[in-house]
């Protein structure tokens, strides 16, 4: 146990308690934060627009804030984080938003300068160190047209990838309004990272953190079923995303959606095949705290679609990755596979980047 208090939670980080393996290793969820995107966006902020604060109580709200402050410069500051990561055996991390500032609620005049901030912030971040850190890119997904365009900015900055929240205030991800932002970037080539803001229908999580527990998993869950069944992956077969949290509850729980569609006409409107063949082509971190879940993803869906996550540097995070991978009992090579090999190869880690040899 790390302690109940919050100084507890930020000075969790490290160090490791195995060895490091002899291949790189790579975090492929690390959060930070934009406060000039808060700035831009404060006179338009409403209690509504953020669920995850909405529905937490007021003891965790409190909590929360105060952790903030505690790591601040884990949110912000470089060489706080490559302390981190060289204590935990990271030699690089995947760098995105904090999944609170999306603020995909703001219009369509101030979408683009919020994003532009924040991925601007993102690239000097990894400027600072290139050998250290990949940036992840966001986009103003609640104006489709503006994410397309963001989209190429994004490869234009020399990003993999992009980062996006589980819903847009509220709509689900199968939405055709999104599918011309789904195409751009499949033509493009940029993997997804999904990484939930929080469960719109929180109500009832509000009491012993449930809103963070259950939230973000359930959240998860909830987008990725919307858009296996609607069609998202059919439509989009080339479609890469990566699934933060080990992918919520859904890839421990396909079963009984197998069964819903053999049986029910209503899962059958989008798609022709089982919705669990989908999850084939997804990705899945190991933010799952069990080195049993870890081995269930890797048995499931094959050892190369699983990779290290840590949700750095949030009190939820998995603060000893390595000892994870290594308590599963998988040999050598799979761990190896699993703590970077795999996330160089689909993030593109050492090609065309001549300071990785």
């Amino acid at each position: 146990m790390t302690g109940d208090r919050p100084e507890d939670w930020e000075s969790a980080w490290g160090p490791s308690s195995v060895a490091r393996p002899v291949t790189r290793t790579v975090d492929v969820h690390t959060h930070l934060m934009v406060p000039e995107s808060v700035e831009l966006t404060r006179a338009h902020a409403r209690p509504e627009n953020d669920p995850r604060t909405l529905f937490s109580s007021s003891l965790t709200n409190d909590l929360n804030q105060e952790f903030y402050r505690l790591a601040h410069d884990k949110y912000h500051d470089a060489e706080t984080r490559i302390r981190d990561m060289d204590s935990m055996g990271i030699d690089v991390q995947l760098v995105a938003l904090t999944p609170f500032q999306y603020f995909y609620w703001v219009d369509a005049d101030l979408a683009l300068r919020v994003t532009s901030a924040q991925n601007q912030r993102i690239a000097e971040l990894v400027d600072s160190h290139p050998t250290r850190f990949v940036g992840v890119g966001t986009l103003p997904l609640g104006h489709p047209e503006q994410a397309v365009d963001e989209a190429a900015r994004v490869v234009d900055l020399g990003f993999p990838a992009v980062q996006i929240g589980a819903d847009v205030t509220g709509t689900d991800l199968d939405d055709p309004r999104f599918d011309p932002v789904w195409a751009a970037i499949e033509e493009l080539g940029l993997v997804v990272i999904l990484h939930p803001a929080g469960y719109t229908e929180a109500r009832r999580l509000t009491d012993y953190y449930l809103v963070n527990v259950i939230g973000m998993p359930l959240a998860t869950t909830v987008a990725v079923s919307r858009m296996i069944l609607g069609g998202v992956f059919q439509r989009f077969p080339l479609l890469k995303v990566l699934l933060v949290h080990g992918g919520g509850y859904l890839a421990f729980y396909t079963a009984r959606t197998d069964h819903a569609f053999r049986h029910r006409p209503e899962l059958r409107a989008h798609i022709d095949r089982l919705p669990s063949e989908y999850l084939a082509n997804l990705y899945f971190d190991t933010t799952v705290f069990d080195p049993e879940m870890v081995r269930h993803l890797v048995a499931r869906y094959g050892v190369e679609r699983v990779l290290l996550g840590t949700d750095y540097p949030f009190d939820m995070g998995l603060t000893d990755p390595l000892a994870l991978i290594a308590e599963t009992g998988l040999d050598r090579n799979d761990q190896q596979l699993i703590a970077g090999v795999n996330a160089s190869r689909l993030f593109g880690i050492g090609r065309n980047r001549l300071h990785w040899g």
